[in-house]
């Protein structure tokens, strides 16, 4: 057996090229030092926020001094944060992912992405009472493409939690009984998909805990819009809840759906078969409405029955002489005027079904209860921003699929994740992406959109130079 004792040239990666031997053929493979990002859909985004100027804003108004000269720019810290989330992490940890991303401090004009722990410390450094107005004050501007009336649809959902954080106790939680948990309230915008109202609670809350406070930011913080219409599940149906509605003739209606409790059903049994509305078919729905005082109640009030017919049980089936109908009952008390008939409020409160798939979203693909910390006000400046980050997700998108919403977990892939090449030359910018086919049509139509409206509109807010600029134009050559 022979030994070749000829030395073989290894090369470091970066030094020199390698050949692999694949399927397609032999294929070289080498080092650039372009700069490369998975996420050429960055830039049309960076040209969005950047009119709108919340994130401009929300950095140049922070609610925090921050002394120390070697402390990262705010801007920095906020950016960091807002793509992180916005580009499907789930975790603060997950901020380590852009760092080695060269072409994202030039796109929006950072000093760098910084690291988690410096989010988490300046999180944890702002009080969640300023920081809840903070945020709102400048997420006002995007209220104005609300249509109107305005409808909120609320709803609170249940953040399981492993560790050991604060405000997470033992409460109803179906999901996983006996986990310390947070439990959330939020609000939707009817057919829109915004959340414009969000109020942190502990896990041993229920549903109407803290609502009055809710609406009542949700209202200062929509600023010019009015709210004709709150909608909400069982869990809302309380009578401190529909008083607060009752007390003065400008404040919003109410359409909450009841529990079937004995009383209710009582009430249900009293309706006389001639009152129902609708022919009693299969799977066909019938109507009646009446006024009813339940258990404290301080009034009576207007009630809608809802029925549909299941099937009928054969009375020698069910061990009875007669036969027995099988129905599915909703019940729905509200105050809105008789003009509107028992159909109608039956119809309205159906299309508050799509606010579950809101949640769903916001959980699943937007790592709402992913972002948590052993503070409380880590955690609830993190989930504020992350509503943020979210509704003006769901504008961008509109620009590129006007037609529809498109949830994050296609929409990232559609329009964020596009292999892209950053080239400067002098002082020229220029991402170039490849795409192709009908995806690049569609892109393209998008894009249109978006550069007329950054063409035809001003920004939403007047932009106030930071420190960061003043540096900037300070250092910038002056024009010939």
């Amino acid at each position: 057996m022979t030994t070749s004792s000829e030395p073989v040239a290894i090369h470091p990666l970066g030094e020199g090229e390698f050949a692999f031997p694949t399927p397609g053929g032999r294929v070289r493979l080498s080092v650039t030092k372009d700069n490369l990002t998975p996420f050429g859909g960055l830039v049309p985004w960076a040209a969005f926020t950047k009119h709108i100027g919340i994130i401009d804003r929300l950095a140049a108004e922070c609610p925090v001094e921050r002394t120390s000269p070697n402390a990262a720019p705010v801007y920095d810290v906020l950016q960091s944060f807002i793509l992180t989330a916005l580009t499907d992490g789930r975790r603060f940890s997950h901020i380590e992912r852009l760092r080695e991303d060269p072409t994202i401090p030039e796109i929006f004009g950072m000093e760098s992405v910084v690291g988690d722990d410096t989010v988490r410390r300046f999180f944890q450094s702002v009080d969640p009472v300023l920081g809840a107005e903070w945020i709102a004050r400048h997420a006002e501007p995007m209220w104005r493409a609300l249509p109107e009336p305005v409808v909120l649809d609320w709803d609170s959902t249940v953040q399981p939690k492993y560790g050991h954080q604060e405000g997470a106790e033992i409460g109803y939680n179906p999901g996983k009984p006996g986990r310390r948990s947070f439990h959330p309230l939020l609000a939707v915008v009817a057919h829109t998909r915004l959340c414009p109202a969000y109020r942190f609670r502990a896990g041993d809350t229920v549903t109407a805990t803290d609502w009055q406070e809710s609406m009542e930011d949700a209202q200062r913080w929509l600023g010019e819009r009015k709210v004709w219409l709150n909608r909400g599940d069982l869990g809302l149906g309380h009578d401190a809840v529909m008083s607060w509605h009752e007390e003065a003739a400008e404040r919003p209606k109410y359409l909450f759906k009841l529990k079937l409790t004995s009383r209710v059903r009582a009430a249900l049994g009293q309706v006389r078969e001639e009152s129902w509305q609708g022919c009693a078919t299969l799977q066909t729905c019938q109507v009646a409405e009446g006024l009813i005082q339940l258990t404290g109640w301080k009034t009576a009030r207007r009630v809608i029955f809802a029925r549909k017919l299941l099937g009928v049980i054969r009375g020698p089936e069910n061990a009875e002489f007669w036969d027995r109908h099988k129905h599915e009952f909703a019940i729905y008390v509200t105050n809105l005027p008789t003009t509107c008939n028992a159909w109608q409020i039956q119809e309205l409160y159906r299309q508050r079904a799509d606010t579950e798939n809101v949640f769903d979203e916001l959980k699943n693909q937007w790592g709402f209860s992913g972002f948590a910390a052993k503070s409380r006000a880590t955690t609830e400046l993190a989930a504020r921003l992350l509503l943020l980050v979210y509704n003006l997700w769901v504008l961008f998108v509109r620009f590129i699929v006007p037609q529809k919403h498109t949830e994050a977990k296609r929409g990232r892939r559609w329009f964020l994740l596009i292999a892209g090449r950053l080239v400067e030359s002098g002082r020229q910018k220029e991402l170039q992406v490849s795409i192709r086919g009908g995806w690049a049509d569609q892109l393209r139509t998008g894009y249109t959109r978006i550069t007329e409206w950054l063409r035809t509109t001003a920004p939403q807010l007047k932009y106030q130079m930071t420190a960061r600029d003043q540096d900037l134009a300070t250092a910038a050559p002056s024009p010939a």
